[in-house]
């Protein structure tokens, strides 16, 4: 994964497969700070000790919509899975379904922003800018709750 950060806290969380296409920052040690907490965090957070990330974040990019949809995804719950048709709901664009999907796939802050905890409506994990093992992985690792979704649709 990379990290990247700026002035105000982490601006980019990106799988090593993923394209970075912001800008680069001079180290200095405000920005230090957020990348090693972010570090802690993460390595916390894969070895089941942290559930909420809490180090602050600096999105410079994005739709006004993109970025309600990555507001909305910072409120699901470890462990839990939600929709992108709920996802669309709440944002008050019942009809973009695609829309939210498209915002996930552009999500500058993977994993802390938890885009993996969106699936489908019929309880496929869709979508997922890493590959579906890695979603799946995630969820996996969160607990396996989205088996008990995928079930109820049934």
């Amino acid at each position: 994964m990379y990290i990247c950060a700026n002035e105000n806290g982490v601006s980019y969380l990106g799988w090593e497969d993923q394209e970075y296409d912001g800008p680069h920052y001079e180290d200095n040690e405000r920005i230090a700070k957020y990348l090693n907490e972010a570090h802690d965090q993460l390595e916390e957070y894969f070895a089941g000790s942290r559930k909420k990330f809490s180090i602050p974040l600096s999105i410079n990019k994005g739709t006004d919509f993109q970025k309600q949809v990555w507001a909305q995804l910072l409120d699901i719950p470890y462990g839990e899975v939600t929709t992108y048709s709920d996802i669309a709901q709440k944002v008050g664009s019942p009809n973009a379904v695609q829309a939210v999907g498209s915002a996930n796939a552009k999500n500058p802050i993977c994993l802390i922003i938890p885009c993996h905890r969106v699936i489908a409506k019929s309880g496929e994990l869709s979508g997922y800018v890493a590959g579906a093992d890695i979603k799946e992985a995630l969820l996996n690792h969160e607990g396996g709750m989205w088996t008990l979704f995928d079930n109820s649709m049934t």
